[in-house]
């Protein structure tokens, strides 16, 4: 034959195909680009300079090995529908001559069209689009310093290799299928659909449990570490109890509904039942696909969303005060801290405001009761329990407390004052050791802490009589430590113009890390912009990996759509043949469309609303707590995305039209 008859065989069948080709051609684009845009990012020196620039890269370099991952699974589920949509052309092609190796030959130049579309427009479009992302990404995360844009040639190396790595694989199993396939079974392979499945009880009984199991988990988590711990847990079961009640119990469900002579009976609804029962093991698939990844662009832009919208809430819940300085009280560190204070506040013409210079003493202890014990759990075997049962104990003598409260409280020797972040301690004794103590107060407010309702690990500051019983105190708790020092405090906000509270927290920040790196400091300058670092990779990652789910999600819709709708055009016509007209057709089709393509977006809305509770406590372990902005963020993303979808459903049921008339 001649050597050019298989590559223009080959255009001439994505050309006639063009309804399934260019979506799936437009998917991989998509891909490449994303790819492409997350792994050049990863890349880009540029990025070392800013602050937090080590938890960006490791987000974007988990987004690239998401992104790569999904890549492979979801092209080759795509692939699956095209050469399902193709195996009545290839069986035709066999019966007129062609050899299993010349239909080989014309998938290769078909593949190698796909491929180098692909790759050559996805990597020009990365290249350009990736400059929009770039200045996108530099504004979610205010870094205000440009940072040069580069085209990455590595990147490009890497991505090409991995796209050509799976078109060669989805080549290679189109190969298997057509070398093992019978020509005749090719040729009958677009006309016999699945024959009516029985719902197996027990199946769905297991995903009645499944599903139960993995909202109870979500309903009932108790503290953040548990949730993150159990999510994914959770998670699992969910996606069981999905693909069983969407393969086995929603035909049941339509056996049901078939039972019912009254429903069963009538022209639209005997259609649209008896023929998602035909096909619904084939359907269900898909469906529960759907709703998974529905449920994964809920969950991950809702998620991201909050955590953005909700970061400076989450900063002024950790940092109460701009600035705050804590070390042991040796030699002259704390004189030459103040020194600096003030000397670099003059400086930089910054006011101090609500000054606090106090000593305090601290102890971890296990709470049993109204008795503290010490921890002696080895820091290599505590699990996640451990952070949900330990209680950080701070330890203020009356007179400092008396000092930054301007209070005149009196206390015996053997009396306390308690404040707990989160519940309160209500007990009315405290026992330490061989010590025990009598609760004056349980304390509402406190001037270094707030009240919460979530809290990550349990703290609580006590107020003693005097220093020394701090120290009798820390040498119980801490018995391992020969000389339990005190520390200073020093807790003050400031006053002045933006740019001259940052110059003086990051300068104040290094200059007592020069004079004791063992000091600790919370800088609420300082660690803003590693913070919007942190949540502006995240929902850069989050719109990303909801764009590429939304990307599957809608061409499982419409790959779908078009299977119906060649595999219903014969049955219809039949219809309106034995007396249906065709404003009766489309009432029943469109009937059919809904039912079948609006439940997995419910299900998915289901999913969301049981994993809401979860959701909210595992933002508690990034200290937002406002439970009120993470339902807005919720409702608004699902709400777009419920619009995104019907708008999906109207175009692609435009489509099914088409073909079915």
């Amino acid at each position: 034959m001649n050597k050019i008859f298989y590559p223009k065989m080959a255009l001439i069948n994505l050309k006639k195909n063009a309804d399934t080709y260019v979506p799936y051609i437009l998917t991989c684009i998509g891909s490449v680009i994303a790819f492409y845009t997350m792994i050049s990012f990863y890349g880009n020196k540029g990025l070392d300079e800013m602050p937090g620039s080590y938890n960006l890269k490791t987000i974007l370099f988990l987004g690239t090995i998401v992104i790569g991952v999904f890549s492979v699974i979801f092209l080759f589920y795509t692939n699956s529908f095209l050469i399902k949509r193709r195996k009545k052309e290839l069986g035709l092609y066999s019966i007129l001559g062609l050899e299993k190796k010349h239909i080989a030959r014309v998938l290769f130049y078909e593949t190698v069209v796909v491929t180098v579309t692909s790759l050559t427009l996805g990597l020009l479009g990365g290249i350009l689009i990736g400059k929009l992302l770039y200045l996108l990404l530099l504004k979610l995360l205010h870094f205000t310093t440009p940072i040069q844009f580069y085209i990455d040639g590595r990147g490009l190396l890497i991505t090409a290799g991995v796209f050509l790595a799976i078109f060669f694989l989805t080549l290679v199993t189109n190969f298997l299928q057509v070398k093992m396939a019978n020509p005749i079974n090719l040729l009958r392979g677009g006309e016999h659909g699945e024959k009516e499945p029985k719902s197996s009880w027990i199946i769905t009984l297991i995903g009645v449990i499944a599903l139960a199991i993995g909202y109870g988990i979500a309903l009932t988590v108790k503290s953040p570490i548990e949730a993150i711990v159990l999510f994914f847990v959770a998670v699992i079961f969910v996606i069981i109890g999905t693909y069983a009640l969407f393969t086995s119990g929603s035909i049941a469900f339509l056996k049901v509904l078939k039972k019912n002579k009254d429903f069963y009976y009538q022209s639209r609804n005997f259609i649209s039942v008896s023929g998602m029962i035909y096909r619904m093991k084939q359907n269900a698939v898909g469906l529960a696909n759907i709703c998974i990844l529905s449920t994964m662009v809920l969950v991950t832009i809702s998620t991201t969303v909050s955590l953005y919208v909700g970061q400076e809430s989450m900063m002024r819940d950790m940092y109460i005060f701009d600035n705050s300085i804590m070390g042991e009280i040796t030699e002259n560190d704390e004189a030459r801290v103040d020194e600096t204070i003030v000397n670099t506040a003059n400086l930089y013409d910054v006011k101090l405001l609500n000054r606090n210079d106090i000593k305090l003493g601290n102890a971890t202890a296990f709470q049993e009761g109204d008795t503290f014990r010490p921890d002696q759990v080895p820091e290599n075997e505590r699990s996640a329990d451990y952070y949900t049962s330990e209680t950080d104990i701070w330890l203020i003598p009356l007179a400092d407390y008396n000092k930054m409260c301007e209070t005149a409280v009196t206390l015996n020797e053997n009396e306390v004052l308690i404040f707990s972040i989160g519940d309160n301690y209500n007990e009315k004794t405290m026992n330490i050791g061989d010590r025990s103590f009598s609760v004056k107060e349980e304390l509402q407010t406190f001037p270094l802490e707030k009240k919460k309702t979530e809290v990550i690990e349990k703290t609580a500051f006590i107020i003693v009589e005097n220093e020394e019983i701090i120290s009798e105190i820390q040498n119980t708790l801490n018995p391992e430590k020969l000389d339990n020092h005190l520390s200073f405090g020093k807790f003050f906000n400031l006053e002045g113009n933006d740019e001259a509270k940052q110059t003086f927290s990051n300068n104040l920040f290094q200059q007592v890390e020069g004079i004791n790196p063992d000091i600790s400091q919370g800088n609420y300058y300082v660690s803003l912009a590693s913070w919007y670092s942190i949540f502006g990779g995240f929902l850069f990652l989050g719109i990303f990996l909801g764009t590429m789910f939304m990307m599957a999600t809608v061409l499982i819709i419409y790959f779908k759509q078009i299977s119906e709708g060649y595999e219903d055009r014969a049955r219809f016509e039949i219809m309106q043949k034995v007396g249906m007209d065709k404003r009766e057709v489309r009432k029943t089709i469109g009937k059919q469309i809904l039912m079948v393509f609006f439940l997995p977006l419910a299900g998915a809305a289901v999913h969301v609303a049981f994993a809401f509770r979860v959701m909210a406590k595992m933002l508690a372990a990034f200290r937002l707590t406002d439970t009120g902005l993470i339902l807005i963020c919720t409702v608004a993303v699902t709400v777009i995305y419920a619009l995104i979808y019907a708008l999906v459903y109207w175009w692609t049921a435009k489509a099914y039209f088409k073909l079915v008339r």
